[in-house]
């Protein structure tokens, strides 16, 4: 989808109404191109709802802006988070089963003998 900024902004000023509309037609069309599953599906539209509710909160679009700026980066975080999380899981599991070696230790019971002997010297 081309975006072109001259006729959306033309729109706002014309038909504040109309733009609305279109706006909430090309997301919703973002959403349906972007989500791979209903689950993603829902937590898009989850997400879209909390910048509208931020968005119809504040006077001023500067503080709306900041705001909805803030959010989408703590929400690009924690995806981010939960990625390397995954990554490091993945990378231990498969070393774990490469690489893993055993060491043995010397029961509790053989230490405490060796340990009170060697307090009688």
């Amino acid at each position: 989808m081309l975006f072109d900024f001259e006729e959306w902004a033309q729109l706002a000023k014309q038909d504040q109404a109309a733009f609305e509309r279109k706006r909430a037609a090309a997301i919703k069309q973002v959403i349906d191109d972007s989500a791979h599953s209903e689950r993603e599906r829902r937590m898009l539209n989850g997400l879209q709802f909390r910048v509208d509710m931020v968005r119809r909160k504040h006077k001023h679009a500067l503080g709306a802006c900041i705001e909805i700026s803030d959010m989408l980066m703590d929400h690009f975080y924690q995806l981010a988070n939960l990625d390397m999380e995954e990554i490091i899981r993945q990378a231990t599991a498969t070393e774990a089963h490469s690489s893993c070696r055993i060491i043995p230790f010397k029961a509790v019971r053989d230490r405490k003998k060796r340990d009170s002997s060697s307090d009688k010297l």
